[in-house]
């Protein structure tokens, strides 16, 4: 049993990392509500001696005392940096309407001016308090520059409360406050004015420490885009599918709309921004669109969404994407908290045709969906889900070939592919409200980018009963196809990022769930065709778990493939209704350029391995009737749909060849051919199997409302199969898909409790098929050794005890993985930051 206390344990670990980090290392230069604490005035350029005779103002602009005590002063605008910051005494109050002067010594002030100041950086006279050092936030000396830089006010928490920038520098906006000459300060006046803009800065010729002047009436900033004339996004975008401006270095301004950031396979983060004419200054051509992509690279963005920033750099396709590349861009923040341009409401239409025509005007633009969206795709790992428009009255989008209309679905992607919290996990059928984002294009989709999620409202639908397979009658048998979806072991055998590694509990969650999956879904099936297995071994464990609700221990048939990832193919079968004969797996070359590597395999010069999974073919006896099973994993669409189609027609192609050498020594074989094909059940290599071996797939005879093993992008898709030679296709008992996995989100793939224990073991849904046989033999009660001899041990012992549920904790075991995950994660960020330079 894992304690409750021991979860609590691990989440406040969790907890106190999250806020150690969050309090040193904050975004550079994010800026919150300011409690009216502002910098007032700045003596940069003093006469003499500069190191003893700066000073800086901070008055309390409120109603409220303000406690200084843990409020820092400096001119290091990002944590870690080698300028100054200082932190006030402790017990420090500031009245309202009232100022303090920070200065670098008290006998260099008290030369200018005959008092002393509030406080000093360095300690002169022993009568005036000194500013506590700030190690945390930075290591070197407050100093002022005088050609330029920044002063910055942090909060409690290391927010940036409130910041000014002079001279040459424009951190927080631009244009920078105007440089003054020596003796003279900059001040804001009046005190109280914050539009975060140089407006509200003024040069004093006679500098005015501890007083603050409150009586004037506030400036309004100009807007940057009264002053400068510079072309709308639409211009630069143009009319067609690729950008006017093509190639060309262009300059701009607009409201940031969105953030999008995205952690590529190698764990590489990129950040892409969306930035929006302002309003009132497109070029009203409804045929352009008036928003555009920027790629920041490896940058985080120091800007906000409501941003006013003026951007130049080069225009860019990025597969279909318009963007500005982040080679030698430059972005200045004008104004900030600026109105966002209104949504536009979208409902598209399901032709390829007109979705491309109704999009393009749209591309980088802010879009609303209709409240509320209906989901047709579960909340995935990376923070997505895929939604229709309450226009769209089918329950669910279907493709059964590559041209069926599909563009009625709206995949939905969270600003953060990796930070996740607040986002919904929904499951098909739930509605949601508040979707409004940028839209972009990626994969081949346009896609609505989330920003808020504090908006949405979620209406669930209630998990319905799981399905579960009949019980087995007389001379019946059963046979599933299980994509077991990474089932990996703690080892980490290839060095490849692309290797999953799992937690030893997450490892142990994923058994439990797969164990759930084969005794109460598929009521243990007399033979299991799995696919992404990495080891045999672990398959072993997995029969050990299955033994006590089975009656039986799978044998296990399993052998390594040239996968580079380690996933291979397995068959478990019922050892005292299953012979094993002999098993092989059957690869060959091509002349596709794969770029597989097989040692058990010698192809000839300008040619490659087909299959970096080979069909696994296997003879059994079942009741002394043979029968031959190949078990398949066909080349994904990772890479591209179009691209990878022809990779997968010639592994179709070869299997067809197979089964036609096998009937035609036989033509009354007993032969099964099934598995994960990634491809549509009328799709090019799904007829190939069909019409050139003489084959049934059995699944086409389900009604088209169940006839799906796989939900991608919110579209529904038979992409597995069970296909029977003509001896056995007159003694289907039983066909059906059990439905537990495709619809639900991927947070229930750690949730074991008694509810969702059923619900998303993998992301394919189970084909189970039961064949009426004669005279199969009466299985002895009781459980049964497996016939695997002397199976090797898993490298790492699992301990499989059941893990105690405590009452009223459904789905807290998630939380525990995500605390564990994220201590780790805590733990080499601070380990990343600590080795930098």
């Amino acid at each position: 049993m894992i304690h409750r206390n021991f979860v609590w344990r691990w989440l406040l670990l969790g907890a106190t990392a999250v806020l150690f980090l969050t309090t040193i290392f904050q975004p550079t230069h994010a800026q919150i509500v300011n409690p009216g604490l502002l910098i007032t005035e700045v003596f940069y350029n003093p006469p003499g001696e500069e190191s003893e005779r700066e000073w800086i103002e901070i008055a309390n602009v409120g109603t409220a005392v303000i406690d200084l005590s843990d409020i820092k002063v400096g001119d290091e605008e990002q944590s870690s940096g080698g300028e100054g910051m200082r932190r006030f005494p402790e017990g420090t109050l500031l009245e309202p309407e009232q100022a303090v002067v920070v200065a670098q010594t008290a006998v260099g002030f008290r030369f200018l001016y005959g008092i002393n100041p509030d406080f000093e950086l360095t300690d002169s006279d022993p009568n005036v308090p000194n500013m506590r050092n700030y190690l945390l936030w930075a290591t070197g000396d407050l100093a002022l520059a005088n050609d330029g830089d920044e002063v910055v006010l942090l909060n409690e928490n290391n927010f940036i409360i409130d910041s000014v920038n002079y001279g040459d520098q424009m951190t927080f906006f631009a244009p920078a406050v105007t440089a003054v000459f020596e003796g003279q300060s900059i001040e804001r006046n009046p005190a109280n004015c914050d539009t975060d803009t140089a407006t509200d800065w003024q040069p004093q010729q006679t500098p005015t420490p501890g007083t603050v002047q409150f009586d004037d009436a506030c400036r309004t900033p100009l807007n940057p885009a009264e002053l400068e004339e510079l072309p709308p996004i639409g211009t630069i975008q143009g009319a067609g599918e690729v950008a006017a401006a093509i190639n060309q270095t262009v300059a701009f301004r607009g409201i940031v709309t969105g953030v999008y950031e995205d952690r590529n396979a190698s764990g590489t983060t990129f950040y892409t921004a969306f930035v929006q004419d302002i309003p009132g200054f497109e070029d009203g051509d409804p045929i352009t669109s008036d928003g555009i992509a920027i790629f920041l690279g490896r940058e985080r963005p120091f800007f906000q969404v409501g941003d006013q920033i003026r951007v130049s750099g080069l225009v860019t396709e990025f597969f279909g994407l318009t963007e500005l590349d982040d080679n030698n861009l430059d972005i200045q923040v004008e104004l900030t908290e600026q109105p966002l341009p209104d949504p536009i409401l979208i409902d598209p239409p399901a032709e390829p045709e007109a979705l491309a025509a109704y999009f393009e005007p749209l591309e980088g633009v802010r879009v609303q969906i209709a409240d509320p969206a209906r989901v047709v795709g579960p909340t995935f790992s990376s923070c997505g889900f895929a939604v229709v428009s309450p226009s769209v009255e089918t329950p669910r989008i279907f493709r059964r070939e590559l041209a069926d209309p599909i563009g009625q679905v709206i995949p939905i992607l969270y600003q953060s592919d990796q930070f996740c919290d607040g986002f919904p996990h929904v499951k098909t059928g739930d509605l949601v409200s508040g979707l409004v984002g940028p839209l972009t294009y990626n994969f081949d989709q346009f896609k609505l980018v989330q920003q808020a999620t504090d908006e949405l409202l979620v209406t669930s639908i209630n998990l319905p009963q799981p399905p579960v397979a009949p019980p087995l009658q007389p001379d019946q048998i059963s046979i599933a196809s299980f994509n077991m979806e990474n089932y990996f072991d703690l080892i980490d055998d290839t060095g490849d990022d692309a290797e999953p590694k799992p937690l030893e509990l997450e490892l142990r969650l994923k058994q439990r769930k797969l164990a759930a999956a084969l005794t109460q879904t598929l009521g243990c099936p007399t033979l299991v065709a799995v696919q992404e297995v990495e080891k045999g071994t672990l398959l072993d464990e997995l029969a050990l778990l299955a033994a006590p609700d089975c009656g039986f221990t799978y044998t296990v048939t399993h052998l390594e493939s040239a996968d580079v990832r380690g996933i291979d193919l397995a068959l478990m079968s019922h050892p005292d209704l299953v012979t094993m004969q002999s098993a092989q797996l059957m690869q060959t070359c091509t002349v596709l350029e794969t770029e597989v590597f097989d040692a058990q395999l010698d192809c000839p010069a300008g040619q490659d391995a087909l299959f970096s999974r080979p069909p696994l073919l296997v003879e059994v006896l079942v009741a002394e009737r043979p029968f031959t099973i190949i078990i398949n994993h066909f080349k994904s669409k990772r890479g591209g749909e179009a691209e990878t189609a022809p990779w997968r027609l010639a592994q179709a192609n070869h299997v067809a060849g197979l089964v036609a050498d096998i009937l035609a020594a036989d033509p009354n074989a007993n032969v099964i051919v099934l598995g994960d094909f990634n491809d549509y059940e009328q799709s090019p290599p799904m007829r190939a199997l069909t019409e050139n071996s003489n084959l049934e797939n059995v699944l086409l005879r389900l009604p088209d409302e169940t006839r799906y093993t796989f939900v991608f992008g919110g579209v529904s898709q038979l992409i597995d199969g069970i296909l029977l030679s003509p001896a056995l296709q007159d003694d289907v008992a039983d066909v059906m898909i059990l439905h537990v996995n495709a619809d639900y989100p991927d947070a229930l793939g750690v949730d074991v409790s008694p509810t969702a224990l059923p619900f998303k073991t993998t992301d394919h849904d189970l084909p189970l098929l039961i064949l009426q046989l004669d005279d199969l033999p009466t299985p002895e009660p009781g459980l049964v050794a497996t016939a695997v001899p002397n199976p090797a041990p898993s490298p790492t012992p699992i301990n499989i005890e059941p893990i105690e549920q405590p009452e009223g904790a459904s789905g807290w075991l998630w939380w525990l993985v995500a605390g564990l995950v994220l201590v780790a994660g805590c733990g080499m960020v601070v380990f990343l930051l600590w080795k930098r330079p």
